[in-house]
Order: structure tokens, then sequence, then C-alpha cells
């Protein structure tokens, strides 16, 4: 397995990262277990997670996918694992779904910041989260508490580093002058989205994170499926993406883009490739891009994953 540095953190990631969005809803605590030491065992370091996962978000699954992958951790060497979670910040708009999160009270100030660490450290039974991210922007609160609440976790030993999700150029490479002002940590990653239906992170995020020297993790490279032919018919199938959730929906399933997607798996046969490995592949090989991260709810796709990792695209 290729691995890759975060920016100048320090901490070196494998160039696949598993997500756990559905672990513990369209996947139980065995069938979780087994994707992971699939995954584990090809090479496999980043797990990354989040307070509101699994998804979508309820109050009687909150936390769930954090305690499942806390109890598959204690069965591996920690220090065999970059361990990756999130913080949820306000509810009020519909990007978090969070609303049931600290009593539909969060925000990323110092005292949610700090709350919502101690509870992922106590669900996933672990001292020290490698990379706690900010899991969307919270413009209510200034940014300068917010680095200092990071700064403050990572003095403590609770953290490693952290990070930031969703994020937009002009957050990256504001985090980062307050850093540098103040003398307190940088930001060792961002994670967006970045497919080939989707590209904008290339001109703001990705762009800014090359140019402040920090990583960058790349998520959703089949655009939820899309990419993959499995919306060729014009129907979602029960239990893909497009099916369960209306927002990737509305973001994916809209008959122009399903067309180019088409379009995309279509060539990429023409080629003699399949289409799942080929999105992956383009995404690593986008310049400033340490990792990708994506799900794997059964073994066949997450062996399309790991053939991804390993296939080098001519420049």
């Amino acid at each position: 397995m290729r691995t890759a540095r975060l920016g100048k953190s320090g901490i070196i990631v494998s160039r696949l990262g598993i997500g756990t969005m559905s672990i513990g809803s369209q996947l139980d605590e065995a069938a979780s277990h087994r994707i992971l030491d699939a995954a584990h065992d090809a090479g496999v370091s980043l797990v990354d997670t989040a307070e509101m996962y699994p998804s979508p978000p309820s109050p009687e699954t909150y936390g769930r996918s954090e305690e499942i992958v806390g109890s598959w951790l204690r069965t591996k060497p920690r220090d065999s694992v970059v361990l990756a979670t999130k913080v949820v910040g306000p509810s009020d708009g519909d990007v978090t779904s969070g609303r049931h999160v600290r009593g539909g009270l969060a925000s990323l100030d110092l005292h949610h910041i700090e709350r919502a660490a101690e509870a992922s450290l106590r669900r996933l039974h672990v001292d020290c989260i490698d990379v706690f991210l900010t899991h969307w922007p919270d413009r209510r609160v200034p940014l300068e508490v917010q680095a200092e609440a990071m700064g403050r976790l990572v003095e403590a030993g609770k953290i490693r580093s952290f990070g930031l999700s969703n994020e937009t150029a002009w957050g990256v490479t504001r985090f980062c002058a307050l850093a540098d002002f103040k003398g307190t940590p940088r930001p060792a990653t961002t994670q967006n989205l970045l497919n080939l239906l989707q590209r904008t992170a290339e001109t703001s995020a990705l762009d800014a994170c090359r140019h402040e020297g920090i990583g960058f993790i790349a998520f959703s490279p089949m655009a939820m499926g899309a990419l993959t032919g499995k919306y060729s018919s014009g129907r979602f199938p029960p239990g893909a993406r497009l099916a369960l959730f209306e927002r990737y929906r509305l973001a994916y399933g809209g008959e122009a883009l399903l067309r180019r997607a088409d379009a995309y798996v279509a060539l990429a046969r023409e080629f003699g490739m399949e289409p799942s490995v080929l999105a992956v592949a383009w995404v690593l090989s986008r310049p400033g891009v340490s990792c990708v991260l994506s799900t794997a709810n059964d073994a066949e796709q997450l062996k399309r994953l790991l053939e991804a990792s390993q296939a080098a695209l001519a420049p």
C-alpha cells in the first residue's frame, strides 16, 4: 500500500482510507469488523469516522460508528491505525442534519469542541485521536476560537493534530494565517469532496492546501456511485446512496449529470478499465491529493478500492 504524509504534520497515511458512514446502519458490527480487518490486512492505515455517523444521522444511532470502530480497534496495534474523527457544528442548516447532537446546540466553540473530543475518545476507547476535524465550517464562531480549542486538545495530548472538512479556500488559508500569527498548530489536512463530476476543489480548497503545505483527503471519489454505472438504467437500486439519501440524489441524480456519468462509464469500459477503479485512480492522480477516502460495504467493493489505490495513470 502506498503512503503519503499529511502536509507537514508528520502523520503518514495509506493513500486509501476507509470511511465509516455506513458502519452501524447498512453494516452491523460483525460485518464492519470483517471489512475493517480486510482493509487493515491490505495495508490501509487511515480509518475515518465522525460523532454523527452512521448516516443518515438519527438520535438512535448517534455515535454508533465510533463505538464499532472502537471495538475493532481494540484488536489491533494502536500504532497501525491512523484514526480520524469529526466534530459536528450548528444543526440549523441542512448540511449536518445533526439536530439531536448536544441538544441541537452544538457549535464549534471551545466548550463544544472539547465536549465532542472527550465523548469521541470514550466511544473509540483511545487516549488520543490522530486527526480531529471540524465536520462543516461554523462561521458564527471566530476561527481564532476554533483554532484555540484545537490547540488546547493538541497540548493536552488528546489529539495529535486537527483538520478541516468541507472547508473553503478562504477557511484553509485563514486557519493557517492564524496559526502562524499565534504560534499554534496548523491544520494537518483538509477533507473535501473531489470526483470527476465535482471538481470545484481543484481550484479552491485543494489549491489552497497545495500552497500552504496542508494535506488533502478527497472523499466521494465515485460520486456516490454515479461513476460506477449502477444508475445507468435511470433507477436507483435499493441500498444505493442515491436511493437512501435525498441530498445525494439532488446532487448526483439529475438527468444531465447521469448522462455525463454514463458517457464516462462507456469510455472507461472502451479502454478495458473498471469504471470505479479508474474514478478512484484519477482522484489519486491529482496533484496535492494525499489520500482518497471511500466506504466499502462488501468484499468486492473493497477489492476495487484496493486495486485503484495501486493503479498508476499516465500524466
